[in-house]
């Protein structure tokens, strides 16, 4: 017997798991470019929000092989609550980001972020601390960064 309901997917709870599924579908597929490149840079800023929280902008930038040639690519990956703001304490939120999202750190070559001691002191700031662990993933000023510097 047909029911006079119309079926409806609009609800607001509807609409955001239907968003965080995409949102996990596109995630998926850049780490799998990133993977698939072997060679990959973490660009990550570190903020106050305006709760007072914490965290990471946290992207990537890697290599595409395309029939025309090789592209390179800079892609969001995901804002990262931060509670440890220490050189270590961002190097472990970052690597484990990172292996969360199942990026292959073998592959990290670059790292790239702002001028604070956190991120790029030479001997106790995050740059430092994921050199420790993967020599071959060089530290980068961000060039959006040497703008504000003048």
């Amino acid at each position: 017997m047909p029911s006079n309901r119309s079926t409806s997917y609009t609800s607001p709870k509807v609409q955001n798991e239907q968003i965080k599924i995409c949102g996990k579908v596109i995630l998926n597929k850049i780490v799998s470019k990133c993977n698939e490149a072997e060679c990959i840079s973490l660009l990550a800023d570190e903020t106050t929000d305006i709760s007072s929280t914490e965290q990471f902008s946290l992207c990537v930038r890697y290599i595409e092989k395309t029939n025309s040639g090789i592209i390179l690519k800079e892609d969001f990956l995901s804002f990262v609550p931060v509670n440890d703001v220490t050189g270590k304490g961002l190097m472990c939120t970052l690597l484990k980001t990172c292996q969360h999202l199942k990026l292959n750190l073998k592959y990290l070559v670059g790292q790239g972020y702002d001028g604070a001691a956190a991120m790029s002191g030479e001997f106790q700031g995050c740059a430092a601390k994921v050199m420790e662990k993967y020599p071959q993933a060089l530290y980068v000023h961000c060039a959006s960064h040497s703008l504000n510097v003048f």
